[in-house]
């Protein structure tokens, strides 16, 4: 089934940050098969500036990597990116042939390359400017091909699934309190108050020489809706909240607008970042 993708994004510093370390980025082209999508949310860390940077080189290298995935599949011919990476720019591609891996594979191959690349491109950053060692930067990122979403994550932003008035977490936090809840030491809403709520055990850069990206898979169908978005909108906008202006039959930018209100108006404890995406036939 062919479908069509309508998005939008908003990033809002919050009530008690004095710099916005969050980065989205949405794009969406039409092709002969149906509209084809990227969308990313990175959240930066690592002081002033530094944080800022990583989530901008998270995003930028990733976008980059993900170019040819814009053009037209054929006799699955892949793109993937050189090992090499420059701090701000992905050198020029290289084209493998793979006659017998799934077109599937093949893309989820690409998209893990590419946050592999940001990863490298952050680290090399902080190698060269001293002030900014140790700089890193969560992601999460969905890829729309094909009525097939492939949803990426490494830290503790996150995508969720609207469904038929259901509200779904597709990716899981690399957190030590999703850890606790996990093992049955704390309760879910207990993520909300917990003092180590913002200890992340997975991230890119942040002297991660090597990072495993969780990637998952999702059929979408029309009238499916995804919500990317950093921890500073989920620990501000509980589920039920989400889940209520998700519903609403608006734009997705009267969405995003909506919800960085609610997560200041709850505090605005972080920078807020969202992007809505609506799923529908063409």
């Amino acid at each position: 089934m062919q479908l069509k993708l309508t998005a939008a994004d908003k990033t809002d510093v919050g009530k008690q940050r004095e710099q916005n370390e969050d980065c989205a980025y949405k794009r969406i082209e039409s092709l002969d098969g149906g509209d084809r999508g990227l969308f990313i949310v990175a959240d930066g860390m690592g002081g002033y500036q530094a944080g800022e940077v990583a989530s901008k080189l998270a995003v930028d290298t990733i976008s980059r990597a993900m170019d040819s995935f814009f053009k037209p599949l054929t006799d699955k011919t892949i793109t993937f990116p050189k090992a090499a990476v420059e701090a701000q720019e992905v050198k020029a591609n290289k084209t493998v042939k793979l006659p017998e891996t799934p077109v599937a594979q093949s893309v989820e191959d690409q998209f893990t390359a590419a946050i592999q690349l940001a990863n490298k491109a952050i680290l090399r950053y902080g190698e060269q400017k001293s002030s900014a060692r140790g700089l890193g930067s969560t992601v999460t990122a969905a890829l729309i091909h094909d009525s097939q979403a492939y949803v990426a994550n490494v830290g503790d932003s996150r995508t969720y699934l609207l469904r038929n008035g259901q509200l779904t977490p597709i990716t899981k936090d690399h957190s030590l309190v999703a850890r606790l809840v996990e093992a049955k030491q704390i309760e879910p809403e207990d993520i909300y108050t917990h003092p180590q709520r913002n200890l992340i055990y997975r991230s890119l850069g942040a002297g991660h020489k090597t990072i495993e990206v969780d990637i998952f898979h999702q059929t979408l169908k029309p009238g499916d809706t995804l919500l990317l978005c950093s921890d500073g909108l989920w620990e501000m906008v509980r589920s039920e909240d989400l889940l209520k202006e998700l519903s609403e039959k608006t734009s997705p930018q009267k969405i995003c607008d909506t919800l960085i209100d609610l997560a200041n108006a709850n505090g605005g404890e972080d920078n807020i970042t969202a992007v809505v995406v609506h799923i529908s036939a063409l």
